[in-house]
């Protein structure tokens, strides 16, 4: 019995010797790879802006820095990074696609994930750009208003253009004429046809009525100023600056 013993010792310690160890590799050495998580498709206005949260995965390898870009954007369209665009993974951050004035439709856009080793990584998504909740927004800003009046002659003022804040398809048009800020005007707008209207009204003793077209960039406008010592017919331009 003690030589059979002294056999299984032998035995199990010479197993143990013919069995290889696996060589230690670190987690954070060898060949690196990344995934980008959290991309989906979207919609947002012809103006503001759209969040999502994405998450880049460090799938193996060692971290290097990935580099997150927007392209194949339609005029009006950014798309950035908040708060970090260019990190080692893993790391957490938000796509922000910010739209002033896109035109209507569907386009799909690539979201580009770059790194030094693993080269470029392609994603693609569609974003949908819908009309206005308020037309009129998309006519506020800073403009030039441009053109010749009867007696006065030529037009060259500042004028800014504000939506108004409980009526649909109302502008608000101040320094009309003058430049003056004061002196603020409105105009309802029809969407449909591309068309305003300026009913009477008056404004600081002078009375403003007319009518005109627009786009996203101008407004072409008749209108007459009239009161106690003016008398004045206008054609103007009114250009974004």
């Amino acid at each position: 019995m003690a030589v059979l013993a002294v056999i299984s010792i032998v035995a199990v310690i010479s197993c143990g010797k013919d069995t290889p160890l696996s060589p230690y590799v670190p987690e954070d050495s060898g060949k690196f790879d990344y995934k980008v998580n959290g991309l989906k498709d979207t919609s947002l206005e012809r103006i503001g802006e759209v969040r999502s949260l994405i998450f880049v995965e460090k799938l193996a390898g060692k971290s290097e820095t990935v580099l997150l870009t927007g392209e194949d954007l339609p005029e009006g369209m950014e798309v950035r990074f908040d708060p970090v665009n260019s990190e080692k993974p893993s790391f957490n951050t938000s796509m922000v696609i910010k739209n002033v004035r896109v035109k209507e439709g569907t386009y799909k856009i690539k979201i580009k994930g770059a790194s030094a080793t693993a080269g470029i990584d392609n994603y693609y998504i569609n974003v949908t750009v819908l009309p206005y909740t308020n037309p009129a927004d998309g006519l506020a800003g800073s403009f030039t208003e441009t053109g010749a009046c009867s007696t006065k002659g030529s037009v060259n003022d500042n004028v800014n253009i504000v939506s108004d804040d409980t009526v649909k398809n109302r502008i608000h048009i101040k320094g009309l004429f003058s430049g003056v800020m004061t002196n603020i005007i409105y105009a309802n707008i029809d969407p449909k046809t591309n068309t305003l209207d300026i009913p009477v009204q008056t404004v600081n003793s002078v009375s403003y009525s007319g009518d005109g077209t627009y786009d996203d960039d101008k407004l072409i406008i008749n209108y007459t100023v009239s009161g106690i010592t003016i008398n004045e017919s206008c054609t103007s331009t009114i250009t974004r600056n």
